[in-house]
């Protein structure tokens, strides 16, 4: 019967054809894709995290790579300084030496986000604020203001840094800190399986993904006993939780200690983040086997 069809009819058959079989192939490539969503708040480590997939999984960071990262390492280090000089005046901390101000003053000057070298008179002066006794005041009460978690790390290592031929190593990239204003999404190819990541969602797309925190508290906290259990945080005894804001109250009572800096830490270890993404990978996998009857 096509030898019948006009030369337009078998045109359009063809394309009807083509379409089908491009949903097929989307349709299989879906069944092998898996999404991850990551979640946390500002700082948490979601980017770090992809940056290891990167790593672990993909095709990690060329020189090339590595170069798109040099400003940024420089803006991390204005950025964290600033942030510090700031903090002086709200905790009414002095400089070592009152001259140190005009430093400060030269610092505060600069917009870190145009930063694109690091060359004196600015490396000086940061290496001079750094080394002033009350900065170092400052950054051990870094807890009481936001300060990022690199600054030790690039503020102890400024002659590195500024070297003319200065190149990041993985570590400096995996520390440097990109504010996320958009979705972030990583995908790559493992043993046939498609993972992609998802970080920093919008709200309105979250709830696709999620139930309120407010529809899993209604539904778990009657059954938990966590009424009536005692905590005792530092002297301060919670005996009684009669709603959320009793329960926001100890995890802010906890929120910035040992938990904080451990995570903080396993984020950035290549070789615990492999573990971690084995441990998740062979949950998904046994998830989907019982799914299937299969174990």
């Amino acid at each position: 019967m096509e030898c019948c069809l006009s030369e337009e009819a078998k045109e359009q058959k063809r394309i009807n054809q083509e379409i089908e079989r491009q949903l097929r192939r989307d349709k299989r490539d879906a069944r092998r894709e898996l999404k991850l969503l990551l979640l946390g708040t500002g700082e948490s480590g979601k980017s770090t995290f992809i940056k290891q997939m990167r790593i672990i999984h993909g095709s990690g960071y060329s020189d090339e790579d590595k170069r798109g990262y040099i400003k940024l390492v420089f803006q991390n280090i204005f950025m964290a300084m600033q942030s510090m000089i700031k903090a002086m005046d709200m905790l009414r901390i002095s400089y070592g030496k009152e001259e140190h101000s005009e430093l400060a003053a030269l610092i505060m000057s600069i917009d870190y986000e145009t930063v694109t070298t690091f060359e004196d008179p600015y490396l000086s002066a940061i290496k001079t604020l750094w080394d002033d006794t009350g900065i170092q005041e400052c950054y051990d009460r870094r807890r009481e203001y936001q300060l990022t978690d690199s600054a030790k790390y690039y503020l102890m290592d400024l002659d590195r840094v500024a070297q003319p031929d200065y190149l990041p190593t993985v570590q400096d990239i995996l520390r440097v800190r990109v504010p996320t204003t958009g979705i972030i999404e990583y995908p790559f190819d493992l043993e046939e399986i498609r993972f992609s990541y998802l970080s920093d969602l919008p709200r309105i797309e979250l709830a696709d993904y999620l139930p309120t925190e407010q529809d899993i508290l209604r539904a778990r906290v009657p059954t938990t006993g966590i009424l009536e259990y005692p905590f005792d945080l530092d002297g301060i005894v919670f005996s009684f939780f009669k709603d959320t804001e009793n329960i926001k109250l100890v995890f802010c009572a906890v929120k910035d200690t040992i938990m904080q800096n451990a995570l903080k830490e396993f984020n950035l270890d290549t070789e615990n983040i492999r573990f971690v993404f084995a441990a998740v990978k062979d949950t998904i996998l046994q998830s989907n086997l019982k799914e299937y009857n299969l174990v």
